[in-house]
């Protein structure tokens, strides 16, 4: 009898280290059947599965899926999963140490070798095709991640990039690589830090460039970068920050449009040419004659873009131009409220205003990053989500039905409204400033003109911001005034405000109730209605602004964002019970999409032991680890992954919406 114990004890022995030669997997046949095993060898012809029962080669062309997790078996062969995101496609390369798969929007060669396969589809599927031409714009983002944005809203994330041949290579940070057909993309985000010597160019189609500029001939020009190159007719080009040497004179204009050949354009232009670069942004012109616009004469030319997106919110803005425009409305109109008077002119100063109302996509992501209190409005279309922990209800996060993410947000109050501005670096727009984009300066009736239409935003439904932007647009290309929802302003509501305040800037901020601005509601642009600050209402949203002067400052600033994007409890006897935790410290309940958390690998089921090599065992020493960090910073965090202790680095509040 001990004879054969010792024996079976050591054939247990000798399978659990041939099994942990490798890593443990299941392979799928394409009859539903199962077999587990690890792998010893594997090409684009078969596997070699070391199992229970000894070798076996199974030819690719009988394998469905290999699942690499422990996890539901994938009911298709034409996906693959990755760190939890499911694609379509299939492998169509296999070795040992990595397998190239298929999918729509080109291919990815992954590193069997990382922990972040989760199972591989090997039936073909077919794919939509993809144009190889390429339209994407390039933007620059504070945080070290290159981000490539998909026309389909997908997001790939990673630590380099360079080009290939139609592709943009992307390496994550499990040395990954995604092959991207350029015809897939829509925006490419670079690091602020290895875009130096970058330009940017605008090409009158609104694609924006960033990248080595240089001179291809006499009439074109060349950019280049990471992503690639493109050579561009000078015609199309709007505006660039790139300055050639005098030995080469440039004829790239700032902000002059070439479709039509003016004496004023061509003035405005040898003006340009003239401009000698001080520092700061700043450039000094040494005018032969004074210059006049409008018959009055200037020494000071603002130039800024009419329309530029926040890379950290993705908000776009619209210029409104500084001056003199008609505030309230004409006495001779119909039914005019008393507080639309007296019309008067009223000055303020350049002001960007986000083109759309804040959507529930934008807000959304202001909720689940933000440190904000427990008092904010989360919105009518947004849901919170909970997770079962110990047996109770845990809120973690929020979330939005996907067709309504372009929306505009609504169920909120001023003070959730304000809090977002604050969060981001902006403010709601003031009464004199909301009018002013809404009507442009001639007094007008609607935001296109003085005719009535019926094409706008009726409130019936919840619309997408730029469902009406062809009819309810106004002169700065500002879209949605007249229709719903009503709009909050920083101001509070005073029925004689027309008649006490000053005709520059002119702002209250004393009262009872706020300015809610809306067309629809009375069928003129200039219907002021009084709202109660501390009440949500499902037909009031809000857009936002910047001082022109300030606007590219706000945006390079890092949002008040979370540092880790984490739901966590400390661990006790409750949960090493339920959750089979050995260690001591902070477990992991949930990790937040898009997070710092998420995006360096951290997993629900982590035990985190230590910060920065400082023990944690409560939230108050987490609290004293993180102390003095800033958005931006790196931290260590010692990770007790299922008995394995692993290491990550953990770029501290740079968020990925």
């Amino acid at each position: 009898m001990r004879t054969r114990i010792s024996v079976l004890s050591i054939f247990l022995v000798a399978m659990l280290l041939l099994l942990s030669e490798g890593f443990a997997i299941i392979v799928v046949y394409r009859d539903g059947s199962t077999l587990e095993g690890t792998i010893e060898d594997s090409n684009s012809n078969y596997v070699v599965l070391n199992t229970t029962l000894g070798k076996i080669q199974i030819p690719v062309s009988n394998i469905r899926s290999i699942v690499f997790k422990n996890g539901t078996i994938p009911q298709s062969g034409q996906e693959f999963s990755l760190s939890g995101k499911r694609y379509r496609g299939y492998v169509t390369e296999l070795s040992k140490d990595y397998a190239v798969v298929t999918t729509w929007f080109g291919k990815i060669k992954i590193n069997l070798k990382s922990d972040s396969v989760d199972f591989l589809g090997f039936e073909k599927a077919e794919l939509p095709g993809i144009t190889s031409e390429s339209f994407f714009q390039v933007e620059l983002v504070l945080n070290d991640y290159y981000i490539c944005s998909l026309i389909n809203g997908e997001m790939i994330v990673g630590l380099e990039l360079n080009t290939s041949g139609d592709y943009i290579a992307v390496v994550d940070s499990y040395k990954n690589t995604f092959f991207i057909l350029k015809g897939a993309l829509e925006y490419i985000y670079i690091p602020y830090k290895y875009a130096k010597s970058y330009d940017l160019v605008v090409l009158n189609t609104g694609r924006k460039l960033y990248g080595v500029v240089k001179k291809f001939s006499d009439t074109q020009y060349e950019i280049s970068g990471q992503w690639g190159k493109v050579v561009v007719n000078q015609n199309d080009i709007v505006f660039s920050t790139y300055k050639e040497t005098k030995e080469q004179p440039s004829q790239i204009v700032q902000y002059v449009q070439p479709a039509q050949q003016t004496t004023k354009v061509e003035s405005t232009a040898t003006l340009i040419e003239k401009a000698i670069y001080d520092k700061d942004g700043v450039a000094t012109i040494v005018a032969d004659v004074p210059v006049k616009v409008e018959g009055k004469e200037v020494r000071k030319i603002n130039i800024y873009p009419k329309e530029i997106v926040d890379p950290r919110t993705g908000v776009t803005f619209v210029l409104v131009p500084g001056g003199v425009f008609k505030m309230g409305a004409d006495a001779s109109w119909r039914n005019v409220e008393e507080d639309e008077l007296p019309q008067r002119e009223v000055y303020v100063s350049s002001f960007y205003i986000s083109k759309y109302p804040v959507t529930v996509k934008q807000y959304l992501d202001f909720l689940k990053a933000s440190q904000t209190g427990a008092s904010i409005i989360v919105g009518k279309q947004i849901n919170p989500v909970e997770i079962d922990f110990l047996g109770q209800k845990v809120r973690v996060s929020y979330s939005a039905p996907g067709d309504l993410l372009n929306v505009p947000i609504t169920g909120i109050n001023y003070a959730s409204a304000k809090a977002y501005c604050d969060w981001a670096g902006y403010q709601l727009p003031t009464e004199a400033q909301w009018e002013k984009a809404a009507r442009g300066t001639d007094g007008r009736r609607y935001p296109w003109g003085n005719e009535s239409q019926t094409k706008y935003n009726d409130g019936r439904r919840d619309y997408p911001v730029d469902e009406f932007e062809n009819v309810d647009i106004s002169p700065y290309g500002v879209v949605n005034t007249y229709g719903y929802p009503i709009e909050l302003c920083r101001d509070y509501y005073a029925k004689d405000a027309y008649k006490k305040l000053p005709k520059e800037n002119p702002l209250n901020t004393t009262g009872t109730y706020v300015v809610g601005r809306a067309g629809a509601v009375a069928g003129r642009i200039t219907d002021r209605i009084p709202l109660t600050p501390s009440e949500s209402r499902n037909d009031v949203t809000f857009r936002v602004v910047m001082d022109a002067e300030e606007a590219f400052n706000i945006i390079k600033k890092p949002l008040n964002n979370k540092l880790l994007g984490i739901t966590w409890f400390v661990v006790n006897e409750n949960v090493k019970k339920q959750y089979n935790v050995k260690s001591e410290g902070l477990y992991v309940a949930f990790v937040e999409t898009g997070s710092p958390a998420q995006l360096a690998g951290i997993k629900t089921g982590d035990v985190i032991v230590k910060i920065d090599g400082k023990t944690v065992k409560s939230f108050d020493d987490a609290l004293k680890a993180l102390s003095g960090k800033k958005q931006g910073d790196i931290s260590i965090l010692t990770i007790d992954r299922g008995g394995k202790v692993i290491e990550i680095k953990v770029r501290l509040g740079i968020w990925l919406f």
